[in-house]
């Protein structure tokens, strides 16, 4: 269901801890699409085509491309998501899945434009991360800790 194809230098990315997260959670992922390609970017890479796509000048996280009723493209600003695991104490792999995750919940057309909206995806989008995590063993997770939801998009986090 998933390649993934890291076309940046800039952030040190295990792809293949990433890789073997998803794979051990085939049943969360449904199709419609069954083919999706995950493009790891650099930040000016994704500005690039933030602009060229949506008309906005500004770097952003992720955005999502539905090819066709089968295939989907999740692009994701690694630099981004390496400094956001940063801030909140976590890998890069770890942003990257939860990164993922929203990009899929994109692809089968949840939206995030309403308060309701956001509402509903992020409460799928943490349910599915937290399975993910579970069956990856904490491998994102960092040392110690408990998991905690922040105030960043509904994400959990290392607590004290």
């Amino acid at each position: 269901m998933f390649r993934l194809n890291n076309r940046q230098r800039k952030a040190g990315v295990d792809c293949g801890a990433i890789r073997t997260a998803l794979e051990r959670c085939p049943d969360l992922f449904q199709s419609p699409p069954s083919e999706i390609e995950i493009i790891l970017v650099s930040d000016r890479r994704i500005r690039e085509l933030n602009r060229r796509f949506l008309n906005k000048n500004t770097a952003t996280d992720i955005m999502t491309f539905r090819t066709s009723r089968d295939c989907g493209e999740i692009v994701i600003a690694a630099e981004t998501a390496a400094e956001n695991g940063r801030i909140y104490g976590l890998t890069a792999e770890y942003e990257i899945i939860y990164l993922i995750v929203h990009g899929y919940l994109h692809l089968k057309n949840y939206r995030d434009c309403t308060e309701a909206e956001k509402k509903r995806m992020f409460a799928k989008q943490d349910r599915m991360f937290k399975k993910i995590a579970n069956k990856s063993g904490g491998v994102f997770y960092g040392t110690g800790g408990k998991r905690q939801k922040t105030g960043h998009s509904g994400k959990f986090q290392l607590g004290a």
